[in-house]
């Protein structure tokens, strides 16, 4: 992996191999004013494409490799003349799918999304060519899995493999304090997460004991919307923070809203439940998978205001910790199934 070693809990895994060093170098320069650095498309790219080269060129025998989209292409051609099986992981949509949906929104505030993004020519041309070396596709949600289809791929070729919350770190609170109707908004807050219609739900809302609290990076796309909000409901940031502050946090929200316009899964969901907390999700979130409506949270339309308000008025009056389990146990079950089934499949046709 390219995350740092120190950045885990020990003990640490006996068999885990990390290439880190431009992945630090990388995030190292982001902290530093735009004038002193290489632009951030460049760094990771850089960032990418000497990971993607030092696991092909270490690759050993194996039954599967996973690799993702950007950072795939040459372990899959060191894979296929090995004879492993290459499993594209998808975290997020498919990029095409994601340049569509986002450009109008962009548009609407006036910028331009290449400005923001590594999709030039030669990433769509790598693109090409990863997901053609790609014997099959692992993705979280069935949004992800029918965004690929509607690009070509077959149905038969995508695992559907949900990501889960680490439980000695997200778990429920024995009891919970409802003083008021507290909303929570985790991860960066963009564009691409639908700010612009929560702010809009928000400026309609005629509660006046409702706060908000943003735990995330604040991108420059979406600074002239929060600078535009007139709401009345108010607004805390508090930047990013350490996962057992978030899910400290997250137990005392009265709800988790995510409203993306395009989310191919959304990690805050699975850790938001495993935290007690019901969360309202757009269609476009795909964690949707997750959400029972009216028992563990809410789906309304993205990109529509006066339905996400509707979901948040009807959450204002209830007053429920969410039970279940959103571990990491069943998705590593499903994984495993997926591959053991692909395996004997394979070694069948040898035979």
């Amino acid at each position: 992996m390219g995350y740092p070693r120190w950045r885990l809990h020990r003990p640490y895994p006996t068999h885990l191999r990390t290439h880190s060093f431009h992945t630090v170098v990388t995030y190292g320069l982001l902290r530093l004013p735009s004038w002193l650095r290489p632009e951030p498309k460049a760094l990771f790219q850089w960032q990418d494409s000497h990971f993607d080269h030092w696991v092909g060129d270490n690759l050993r025998q194996h039954d599967f490799i996973h690799a993702m989209p950007g950072q795939a292409l040459q372990i899959f051609r060191r894979a296929r003349k090995k004879g492993i099986s290459t499993v594209m992981s998808h975290a997020t949509g498919p990029a095409r799918h994601v340049v569509k949906v986002l450009e109008p929104e962009y548009q609407r505030a006036g910028l331009k999304l290449e400005d923001s993004t590594c999709y030039d020519e030669s990433y769509w041309a790598q693109a090409d060519e990863e997901y053609s070396l790609a014997d099959w596709h692992c993705v979280a949600s069935t949004l992800v899995r029918d965004q690929l289809v509607e690009q070509g791929i077959k149905r038969e070729r995508i695992w559907i493999v949900p990501y889960g919350a680490e439980p000695r770190i997200f778990y429920p609170p024995k009891s919970k304090t409802w003083d008021r109707f507290r909303i929570l908004f985790a991860g960066q807050v963009t564009l691409r997460k639908g700010i612009a219609s929560l702010l809009q739900a928000l400026t309609s809302c005629p509660a006046s004991d409702w706060i908000v609290d943003f735990y995330g990076v604040i991108s420059a796309d979406v600074k002239k919307d929060l600078a535009g909000y007139t709401g009345q409901v108010p607004l805390r940031f508090h930047g990013a923070v350490p996962q057992s502050k978030l899910a400290e946090v997250m137990r005392g929200a009265s709800v988790l809203v995510l409203p993306s316009l395009e989310e191919g899964f959304g990690l805050v969901v699975p850790q938001g439940l495993a935290c007690g907390t019901p969360c309202v999700v757009s269609d476009k979130v795909g964690a949707k998978d997750l959400i029972k409506p009216r028992v563990n949270g809410s789906i309304f339309a993205a990109n529509d205001p006066r339905s996400l308000l509707e979901h948040l008025l009807y959450w204002s009056e209830q007053r429920k910790i969410v039970t279940g389990d959103f571990s990491w146990r069943q998705p590593a079950q499903q994984l495993l199934v997926h591959s053991e089934a692909t395996l004997n499949a394979k070694n069948e046709r040898t035979n």
